[in-house]
């Protein structure tokens, strides 16, 4: 069970995860000069990410339909989109209190046919709305090959769902590249190139040092490069809560 750390910083309640990214330096993006060439791109090529809901019956008619805010992945739109770990970590931005939602669901798909299906859990949110993570685990089943595209789903289920089909979904691609001394630079600079890891390194120092203006000014950009800055205060609520089979 992880242990939570909580503080409030100019009236923003900031919790703090632990996450699988080695703590360094702040340092600002502008300094990053590395230029890492992205992976080839695979022979069928990846859709657009889609980081707000587009799936279920009705989203808007859903009794955990959020008024005013929606769900949101925190990736670009475009891909690829990269992480150097085997076990990465995927935020989103969840509107909901535990108590409007049934169940989630995160699927992890080999691309493409996405037939095959890599990781898949189901989960409860936690109590408060705000930034969560989910981590893939650090088992060696699990582990992400270098080089192999996968499409991931984040799925909410409202209570009042009866036919099993998700009533909010979000889709994106992650795929591993080898880690090198340019690339461990480019997520120490909080540079978007790799860009699971650096915003998860980002996030992390946050809640650590959540005055820090560095820091800060890292965060917000790299939200800045998704279109997401009404985001940079948002509170971290923590990692989803699992289900047990």
């Amino acid at each position: 069970m992880t242990v939570w750390k909580l503080a409030i910083v100019s009236g923003l309640l900031i919790g703090s995860w632990n996450l699988p990214i080695t703590a360094a330096p702040a340092q600002s993006i502008k300094q990053t000069t590395v230029s890492q060439r992205p992976p080839e791109p695979p022979s069928t090529p990846l859709p657009p990410n889609r980081t707000t809901p587009g799936g279920g019956l009705n989203p808007l008619a859903s009794s955990c339909h959020a008024f005013n805010e929606d769900l949101r992945a925190l990736i670009p739109v475009e891909n690829p989109v990269l992480t150097t770990s085997a076990q990465p970590t995927f935020l989103f931005f969840n509107p909901f209190a535990a108590n409007q939602v049934q169940y989630g669901e995160f699927s992890l798909l080999l691309w493409p046919g996405e037939q095959q299906r890599h990781y898949n859990v189901r989960f409860t949110l936690p109590e408060s709305p705000g930034i969560i993570s989910v981590t893939i685990p650090p088992l060696p089943a699990y582990a992400l090959a270098e080089g192999q595209p996968y499409r991931w789903y984040f799925q909410l289920y409202c209570h009042d769902n009866t036919n099993a089909q998700p009533d909010l979904t979000v889709t994106g691609s992650v795929q591993r590249v080898a880690s090198t001394p340019e690339r461990d630079q480019q997520i120490q600079a909080a540079a978007p190139d790799i860009w699971y890891d650096t915003l998860a390194r980002v996030a992390e120092q946050l809640q650590d040092s959540p005055q820090d203006p560095k820091i800060q000014e890292n965060w917000n950009t790299l939200l800045q490069s998704i279109d997401a800055t009404e985001l940079s205060t948002a509170a971290f609520s923590g990692p989803i809560i699992i289900l047990e089979d």
